[in-house]
């Protein structure tokens, strides 16, 4: 029976206790009584508590079971896609900026070192594509370069046509009577020829016979000095008659070829005249593009960011004129861990936010980067990875008006998957 009560449980060996208290009690076996009643009295001071926590404990789980049976269906259903939307989103650090990122406008190389001498700009208007944007220092002397070829220009096509069109009736009505003359000339040349051809041969036939007669000794020495006399002056001028014939006739010749050279348009003078007016178009060309080079202008339809040279400073080649950026359409620049980029889709959709702006703005994956590199976005956390892999996710915004001037601004993407 002793070892019966030994393999017992606690309360079932409290429970025989109680018992016999109540049969020393019965039997009014004081000592046996007063060693009984002392005995349960130590066993209740760690009873009661154990028996107060089940009580809580049963109470707390009949609560439980109780608040499962009466919440709607809802509530179970509703956290679990809870925790599964928030397990199907990438969170990742970003960057706002413009379509095509931010161009630094710079001014022409070809120029080398140039000055700004009219800046027709200031920042956050909006320009057009091809529109000036500075003037730098070379302009005054390009236009008037430009000036110079188009006035050489046109003095060739005058010329051309002049060439063209041959000359004027008038000019060519005198160059007719030019060869008329010359022609009368010549007959007239050839006629006093003529007469001092005759005398000539009469003077030497008188020559002659007075010779005849000095031989017989009718005549002196200076009657027949005289006729020789004679004789010689007429050969000198008919010498001299012969050759203002020919130079007559030379004169003839000039003028009917001036006549047929004014008359005509001949192919090689329209040619050259063609040939200097193309090397004045050239000149007109090239003084135009160095007119363009002296301006800078802007590459695309945005908006001025930021300027970075003010007159009278010489343009960077390193910073530019201007920032210059297309904000009517604004990306998030986003730095996917290469360890996720494979969950993220083109045409997805996108959220960000920032505490620089209310609420948040939505967006839609719109090309993923080609080639992995460290992250360039570091957060404020201290516990943040600062030397991870990532991969630039571009995300377009759905509307750009809250954020088109907060190029660079740090944002929050979640990027759903």
């Amino acid at each position: 029976m002793q070892v019966d009560k030994q393999t017992q449980t606690p309360k079932e060996i409290s429970d025989d206790r109680f018992e016999d208290v109540q049969n020393a009690s019965s039997r009014g076996n004081k000592t046996s009584n007063m060693k009984n009643v002392l005995e349960p009295k130590r066993s209740n001071k760690f009873l009661i508590p154990a028996i107060a926590l089940a009580i809580a404990a049963l109470g707390v789980s009949t609560w439980v079971v109780m608040s499962r049976t009466s919440s709607p269906p809802q509530t179970a259903s509703t956290s679990a896609t809870s925790t599964k939307e928030q397990t199907r989103a990438i969170s990742a650090l970003g960057r706002l900026e413009p379509q095509g990122e931010v161009i630094k406008v710079a001014s022409p190389s070809t120029l080398g070192s140039s000055r700004i001498v009219k800046l027709m700009v200031k920042e956050g208007d909006v320009v057009k594509q091809g529109q000036v944007i500075a003037i730098l220092d070379s302009y005054d002397r390009s236009v008037a370069a430009l000036r110079q070829s188009q006035s050489q220009a046109q003095e060739s096509d005058r010329n051309l046509a002049k060439v063209l069109a041959g000359s004027k009736n008038g000019d060519i009505v005198a160059q007719q009577g030019n060869v008329l003359a010359a022609a009368s000339n010549i007959k007239s040349t050839e006629a006093n020829t003529a007469r001092i051809q005759a005398e000539l041969e009469i003077a030497i036939r008188d020559y002659n016979r007075f010779l005849q007669v000095y031989k017989e000794g009718a005549i002196s020495q200076t009657v027949l000095d005289t006729y020789r006399l004679k004789v010689e002056t007429l050969r000198g001028q008919f010498v001299q008659a012969q050759q203002q014939t020919q130079q007559a006739k030379f004169q003839l010749s000039q003028s009917q070829g001036t006549l047929s050279s004014v008359s005509e348009v001949r192919p090689t003078d329209v040619q050259f005249a063609e040939a200097q007016l193309q090397t004045a178009i050239v000149n007109v060309n090239r003084a135009e593009v160095d007119l363009d080079l002296s301006q800078v202008r802007a590459p695309i339809n945005g908006q001025v960011i930021k300027i970075n040279t003010k007159v009278g400073e010489v343009v960077s080649q390193t910073n530019g004129v201007i920032d210059l950026g297309n904000t009517s359409q604004m990306y998030v620049v986003a730095e996917i861990y290469e360890t996720d980029i494979g969950k993220i889709k083109v045409g997805k959709t996108a959220t960000i936010v920032s505490e620089a702006f209310e609420g948040e703005i939505t967006g839609k994956v719109d090309s993923l980067g080609l080639r992995i590199a460290k992250n360039d976005v570091l957060g404020t956390d201290p516990a943040a990875k600062t030397d991870v892999r990532i991969i630039e996710v571009k995300i377009k915004l759905d509307d750009s008006k809250k954020v088109s001037g907060l190029t660079n601004l740090q944002v929050r993407v979640k990027v759903e998957i």
